[in-house]
């Protein structure tokens, strides 16, 4: 009796497998770190194609580039494309969350841990190429349909120079 419940729970256990189960998928928030997050479409979902904007090397002009991002979060993902291009981990940033509310984005951004230097002590140039690119990328693409870009660090307003 013994030896054939002992058999039919060894045979259970190889026909169902004895992989754990898989983690349930969870949509993650932009933030806190979004130095790691990619902002890819949903596989089969819609899609939108926006201008990100990027400050050239000689901190002289934004260059645009086509992007195609998740149309249902357009605001989000444009903002994750933006960072990732102008290299956030460079300038502090570990990730950000973001709010619309009457064409206006907040932008709260989340500084790298323990990082030596603020985001208002960046330099003029690095400054420019943060806040300056997310601003122009949220702006200048209608289909985001963003009037203006505020900043925030930790919920407390930034001024960039």
């Amino acid at each position: 009796m013994i030896r054939g419940f002992v058999l039919f729970n060894l045979v259970w256990f190889i026909v169902s497998g004895c992989r754990s189960p898989e983690p349930p998928s969870v949509a993650v928030s932009p933030s806190p770190a979004v130095a790691t997050s990619k902002a890819s479409p949903n596989p089969g979902g819609r899609t939108i194609t926006v201008n990100i904007f990027q400050l050239d090397s000689q901190c002289n002009k934004f260059i645009t580039s086509k992007e195609t991002i998740a149309a249902n979060q357009p605001v989000t993902q444009a903002i994750a494309k933006t960072l990732e291009k102008a290299n956030s981990e460079s300038l502090g940033v570990a990730g950000y969350r973001v709010k619309v509310a009457s064409r206006v984005a907040t932008v709260d951004f989340r500084p790298i841990p323990n990082a030596r230097r603020s985001l208002l002590s960046l330099a003029n140039c690095e400054q420019l190429s943060l806040f300056g690119s997310v601003r122009r990328t949220l702006t200048q693409n209608p289909a985001l349909k963003v009037k203006s870009v505020r900043f925030t660090d930790r919920g407390q307003l930034i001024k960039p120079r």
